[in-house]
């Protein structure tokens, strides 16, 4: 049976009206998902039981005091061993909601690159995995008191707190290396449509729709990417396509000319070309090479 990645509209599900903050937390027990993806960015801390989540392909292991950060284009799902569970804080919110002061460019660069120059999961000093724990339960309590005045504006502040722990983690787990030291910093005007083009890459998306959106001339958006994201704009939709296909080839059955179409390619030429050039290997290459690779570690 073909495998196809679940597509979850958190806004529908979770039901938030217009008017609302688009944010949600809660404490899950998780035996196993199904692989899935979703219109909201997820950050979550693993404070009981173990298992494992694959994130686009990659297994990560899960245990107390595991941290992640999900973005809107991860492919992702949780098995844990038969009759095993383990509970989480899951948080799942619009990063838009957070974006807007000029001050906080330079945290949202390696966030946006969870997945890339920056790992999506890792383990917490134990100092740290009682703050993001705390930070946790302090979003709950704040969540679930409706009433309570300047509730909003707290839980972003406690949010951004959360979310700088993830990344000064981050970036001491790796050591801080030269592509995110050096450069331009990005002015703030980039992240909301970073943001967008991270939740609308699958469908039509061009420089004249941003263009359109955001009020901005073309020539600026495409000198934007180039400057501050070190790549045109076509080829970060490239890459964002590329990794989800590459997803999809490790984590389903699907055919490859549906996973074209399923990662926002309209042409399967132009997929088979820009997946070769980036991973040096054409789809169906690289999908033998990933289940050659998992037989040799199961064996």
């Amino acid at each position: 049976m073909t495998i196809y990645p679940e597509y979850q509209d958190l806004l529908t599900a979770l039901d938030i009206k217009k008017d609302q903050l688009p944010f949600y937390i809660g404490i899950h027990t998780i035996e196993k998902t199904a692989l899935h993806h979703h219109d909201f960015v997820e950050l979550s801390y693993i404070f009981e039981g173990s298992g494992f989540e694959t994130i686009n392909g990659r297994s990560y292991a899960l245990r107390p005091g595991t941290v992640s950060f999900l973005q809107t284009h991860h492919m992702h799902r949780i098995e844990c061993e038969p009759g095993k569970t383990l509970r989480k804080f899951c948080c799942m919110f619009d990063i838009n909601m957070l974006i807007g002061s000029p001050f906080d460019h330079e945290w949202y660069r390696p966030l946006f690159r969870s997945g890339s120059e920056l790992q999506p999961i890792f383990m917490l000093s134990e100092a740290d995995a009682r703050r993001m724990s705390a930070i946790c339960e302090d979003l709950l309590t704040e969540y679930e008191s409706e009433a309570r005045l300047g509730r909003n504006s707290l839980l972003c502040a406690k949010l951004v707190e959360a979310l700088l722990l993830f990344v000064r983690n981050g970036i001491a787990e790796r050591e801080q290396d030269a592509s995110v030291r050096s450069g331009t910093e990005p002015n703030a005007a980039i992240w909301p449509i970073l943001q967008h083009v991270h939740t609308h890459y699958t469908g039509k998306l061009t420089l004249d729709d941003l263009s359109k959106k955001f009020r901005l001339s073309v020539p600026h958006i495409s000198r934007s990417f180039k400057e501050h994201i070190g790549k045109s704009f076509l080829d970060y939709v490239h890459e964002l396509r590329v990794e989800s296909a590459a997803s999809l080839l490790i984590s389903t059955d699907m055919s490859i000319t549906d996973v074209a179409v399923e990662a926002g390619f309209e042409s399967f030429r132009t997929f088979s070309r820009v997946f070769r050039e980036s991973k040096g290997m054409t789809p169906s290459e690289y999908r033998t090479a990933a289940k050659n690779r998992a037989a040799a570690v199961h064996s």
